[in-house]
């Protein structure tokens, strides 16, 4: 097989072939099956406006694999292979997706009958002769000639991530298709066009009946309403969204309360943390100063640690985004986080300061969580690292800091008053008086 050239590597791809250097994706037809399509060989002609060869082949592979499958009426095949397969079919007689709907007119003048769809006939009379019944293939292949075929679930999440500024992020796709996957598996890969408010029913009264709390299912839920709300979107499709304002019963009812952790508990966890004085423990010890949320401290880079003035700045960048917009904000360390990250910037040898779990792909906050609730479980049983900064609050709160200053420096919105938003914030020297206010003597 003639090798194929994918930016500075050269591979060998699966179908790829030349004839009288024109490339050409061939593949061969199972012998059970030469004689129903009248051939032994796939043979089609790659275009360089239809992208890469070795993509082009790949995807040409996959359908003709289902088409032989859907010829040998594999019950296995799923709705999705129909497709895919009924694409491979009419790509053997030149024709793609659409092409029954192009129609040639009647030449002025012409008398008698008139066939407006000539290039359908070598098609169809092969169908009708080669199969022996209706089949998935033979239904989503003439849908498909007329445009008809529906969107299926499996194909409604691959719009919502090539429309989602974090489609192409692995974790991403992980995090959100494991909640679709569930769908799919629930109710088979269906039509979007054919989910109803009780397949919406169904999917939460399965996902209770396991177990699974209303707080979970909730944020499930808003990852199907959101598949379902792009697809309808981008594709387009009126159909109203069946997971939209979907009630949950005692939805309250195991929503767990995020604790703070007492003045003993704290020392007591803050204390372990600067003797370790290991990379994870130095997370805790900025954590326990500063209120931040967790993803923001093991996102950190060096930029932006500012040693001499004593502050961190919280900003989104390439491998971390923001819960909010009130996130973004400029803290003031107390000497402990301080010496930490002071630390932490000689040791580091990459552009982050916990590079043990941020680099320029990816900020794993979900594996420093696992970490250090891991380790805090020794000393402070059913709380997490999220309970420092419920502990922040309680301490600003403690010594009267003015509301506006305490969410300026733990990155609360303030929905209420537009004005909030205006001018540059409190001095850092302000909020730093305020911090070391609330932990003196801590």
């Amino acid at each position: 097989m003639p090798a194929v050239k994918v930016g500075s590597i050269t591979i060998i791809v699966n179908g790829y072939t030349l004839n009288n250097n024109v490339p050409y994706f061939q593949k061969a037809v199972p012998a059970a099956l030469k004689q129903r399509l009248g051939k032994s060989n796939v043979k089609i002609r790659l275009l360089p406006e239809d992208g890469n060869f070795a993509v082009q082949c790949h995807r040409l592979n996959e359908q003709h694999d289902a088409l032989f499958r859907a010829m040998k009426d594999d019950v296995r095949l799923t709705p999705s292979e129909a497709k895919i397969a009924a694409l491979a079919l009419l790509q053997t007689f030149g024709l793609d997706a659409g092409d029954g709907l192009h129609q040639i007119p009647m030449p002025s003048g012409w008398e008698g009958t008139w066939d407006s769809t000539p290039h359908l006939n070598a098609f169809e009379d092969a169908v009708h002769n080669k199969f022996s019944k209706q089949t998935a293939l033979t239904d989503a292949a003439f849908k498909t000639l007329n445009g008809q075929l529906p969107v299926l679930l499996s194909e409604a999440f691959t719009v919502y991530l090539e429309n989602h500024p974090k489609g192409k992020n692995k974790d991403f796709q992980g995090n959100q298709g494991q909640h679709w996957r569930k769908l799919v598996t629930l109710l088979g890969d269906i039509a979007l066009e054919r989910l109803t408010r009780e397949h919406a029913r169904q999917y939460r009264d399965q996902r209770l009946a396991t177990g699974v709390k209303t707080t979970t299912l909730r944020r499930e839920l808003g990852v199907l309403s959101a598949v379902v709300n792009t697809a309808c979107r981008e594709i387009p499709l009126n159909l109203k969204n069946p997971f939209d304002s979907l009630p949950i019963a005692d939805a309250n009812m195991d929503a767990s309360k995020r604790i703070a952790y007492s003045e003993d508990e704290w020392k007591t966890l803050v204390n372990a943390a600067i003797q370790a004085d290991d990379e994870p423990r130095r997370i805790v010890v900025v954590l326990a100063h500063t209120g931040a949320r967790l993803a923001e401290i093991v996102g950190l880079r060096k930029q932006d640690f500012d040693p001499a003035k004593g502050t961190i700045k919280i900003c989104s960048h390439a491998s971390r985004s923001l819960k909010t917009t009130a996130s973004a904000r400029i803290i003031p360390l107390l000497p402990a986080a301080l010496n930490a990250l002071q630390k932490q910037l000689t040791i580091s040898t990459t552009d982050f300061l916990f590079p043990a779990y941020a680099n320029a792909l990816k900020t794993n906050n979900d594996g420093a969580s696992a970490t250090l609730s891991k380790w805090a479980k020794k000393f402070v049983a059913a709380k997490t690292m999220h309970s420092f900064r419920h502990t922040f609050r309680d301490a600003l709160r403690a010594v009267m800091c003015p509301e506006s200053i305490s969410k300026e420096i733990g990155g609360w919105s303030s929905t209420n008053d537009v004005s909030t938003g205006y001018g540059q914030g409190y001095p850092i020297e302000i909020k730093r008086e305020w911090l070391s206010k609330a932990y003196r003597g801590w």
